[in-house]
């Protein structure tokens, strides 16, 4: 079965490095926490292609189970809502790894497609928002894992579509 694709043209590319946390508290459950974020200006009907990238060190002497998100929101929500009470849109699958004693160091890496619905306010701007979570069975109180710094990256690039030749 062949499907045709819309021709799409890039728009625009944000890219941050601005790490958000030094440390990922580790939790029993989903202890979600922004590691890298980026606005960008959308209209429905546009993609965005996703890549994320972090890495953390685990000092724990212990199995830690890391997942990583990709989620998105609107900034310009009217009247201004708190952000944790936005809608929030997970715009790819979770992915989790366990990072033991032995291996340290782990890279965490996501990336996704995402096409703006049509309900979107034409203008509002999106917020795109790579979290991590670090979870094991008991956690010690105040236990975490360190975020690299100097190892993240999110970058986001927006496509219009073509206009029909």
């Amino acid at each position: 079965m062949t499907t045709t694709a819309p021709a799409w043209l890039l728009a625009q590319v944000d890219a941050t490095d601005d790490l958000r946390l030094l440390a990922l508290p580790v939790g029993t459950s989903s202890t979600r926490r922004v590691l890298l974020r980026t606005a960008v200006p959308v209209n429905p009907g546009d993609a965005l292609d996703v890549s994320a990238r972090a890495q953390i060190t685990n000092d724990t002497g212990r199995v830690i189970g890391v997942g990583v998100h990709l989620w998105v929101y609107d900034v310009d929500v009217e009247p201004a809502v708190p952000v944790a009470e936005r809608p929030w849109t997970r715009i790819a699958p979770h992915l989790a790894d366990n990072c033991t004693p032995n291996r340290h160091h782990m890279p965490l890496h996501m990336g996704a497609w995402w096409v703006v619905p049509e309900d979107w306010p034409p203008g509002h701007r999106v917020m795109v928002a790579f979290q991590a979570a670090a979870f094991r069975t008991s956690p010690a109180p105040g236990e975490t894992v360190r975020v690299d710094q100097g190892y993240g990256q999110l970058v986001v690039r927006r496509y219009v579509p073509a206009p029909p030749a």
